[in-house]
């Protein structure tokens, strides 16, 4: 199993402190200079873990845009912010379906009412945005089901649990940035403080989960041996 590397924790930390430090301070220019490379030193971690598998491509590429998609936030661009989580959480879906193609009808019925719920939830702040923002939520919820599908089969359980709590995190931050920009509840106070520390542990738990995946691999690559002989 490959490890979380060194030097990437401080590489990881310092930025996301000082991006709390920009929102404590109200310094604008700090948060927009530090905010996309937490998720850019998660990114590179992925990518240059050794054994370099296609699932882990993909997962690194869904990092690079999650990436972008911080940066397009925080400079008030919101909807192609979504749309570069979006592409992301296409890049994770496709990573997660290639391991998995088990249904889980289960669970796909109680992200559905997730997917279809927000929205609905959301419809009257939404406004013009609407459609927009149950596009997104039909992706994400997918991404959630497809990580919870991984449990129960090949795929190590540790890695498996790691992406689905991940997922899951993820689902809750991003239907908190919903709530509190088009909702009726005013959270404003409190709510980026929450949305950021989900959102980096929520992408931290899927990194881990890229990087523990290679006993995966392994297995796939046993069985092959084993059916070839």
């Amino acid at each position: 199993m490959s490890r979380f590397p060194r030097w990437a924790i401080p590489a990881f930390l310092i930025p996301a402190i000082a991006f709390f430090i920009g929102m404590a301070i109200d310094n604008e220019s700090l948060r927009i200079g530090v905010k996309a490379i937490p998720v850019f030193v998660l990114a590179l971690v992925v990518a240059f873990d050794a054994p370099h598998t296609w699932f882990k491509r993909l997962v690194a590429i869904g990092l690079i845009f999650g990436a972008f998609g911080d940066l397009l936030l925080e400079l008030g661009q919101f909807v192609p912010g979504l749309l570069a989580f979006l592409v992301g959480h296409l890049f994770y879906i496709s990573a997660l379906f290639a391991k998995s193609r088990r249904l889980a009808p289960g669970l796909a019925a109680i992200f559905a009412v997730w997917a279809i719920g927000l929205p609905w939830l959301l419809a009257e702040g939404a406004g013009d945005l609407l459609v927009p923002i149950a596009a997104y939520a039909v992706v994400l919820c997918s991404a959630m089901w497809r990580s919870g599908a991984l449990l129960g089969t090949a795929f190590p359980r540790d890695a498996a649990m790691a992406l689905f709590v991940g997922f899951i995190t993820f689902g809750f931050s991003d239907s908190l940035i919903a709530i509190d920009r088009f909702g009726e509840v005013d959270i404003s106070s409190w709510s980026r403080w929450v949305i950021m520390t989900t959102y980096w542990t929520a992408q931290l738990l899927i990194t881990w989960g890229a990087l523990s995946s290679d006993h995966a691999e392994t297995i796939e690559a046993s069985s092959e041996s084993a059916e070839i002989s």
